[in-house]
């Protein structure tokens, strides 16, 4: 693992590590993301039911695992500083699969819907993923309905590897596709650190 986690830049987001803490209005919006059962079903899961100073007790009390061996959590900022999602890398280098992980995102702000941020957020944490971390391998998993967020990882460099029949208790029994992408040739210009 790398001694400290660097912000990283994509062509129109930042994507600041979870260990370098959050302002209040962060932390709210995280809570209103958490809470807004449209961005929680496009994520799969289930809408936050706690009030907010609980929520943030809970939040800041998890902040050193977000950013560890396993798992590297960042906030997404826009071109003005705004957060709009957030982005992360979980499972990193499991003993199953040493040299792979698992992404997920999510773009809170739903007016940064389909605007490129997702896609420009994803490239940037891959790139850190096969630079930084040594990783031959990302994967993700997303629902067949949520066409957007397809084109946007496939966009990034994601394919289909397949469809995987699973049960949760907020959808039942559903379908959800695995995507991949694998550590490109050298030539390959991922975002760069700063």
């Amino acid at each position: 693992m790398i001694a400290a986690v660097p912000v990283l830049s994509g062509q129109r987001v930042t994507l600041r590590p979870y260990s370098a803490g959050f302002t209040d209005d962060e932390l709210q919006r995280l809570y209103q993301w958490a809470r807004n059962p449209e961005v929680i079903a496009l994520a799969g899961g289930a809408a936050l039911d706690l009030p907010f100073a609980p929520f943030r007790e809970l939040f800041l009390n998890q902040l050193a695992r977000h950013n560890s061996d396993r798992e590297q959590l960042f906030l997404i900022l826009d071109e003005r500083g705004q957060a709009i999602g957030r982005v992360g890398l979980f499972k990193v280098g499991s003993r199953f699969t040493p040299r792979t992980a698992e992404l997920g995102i999510v773009i809170g702000e739903r007016d940064a819907w389909g605007r490129g941020y997702g896609r420009d957020a994803v490239c940037a944490v891959v790139g850190f993923a096969f630079r930084e971390l040594g990783l031959d391998r990302v994967t993700l998993l997303t629902y067949p309905d949520n066409v957007r967020a397809r084109r946007a990882f496939e966009a990034a460099g994601f394919r289909v590897t397949r469809e995987l029949r699973r049960f949760s208790l907020e959808r039942g029994s559903h379908i959800e596709m695995e995507m991949e992408i694998r550590a490109a040739p050298a030539n390959r210009a991922w975002p760069a650190l700063h």
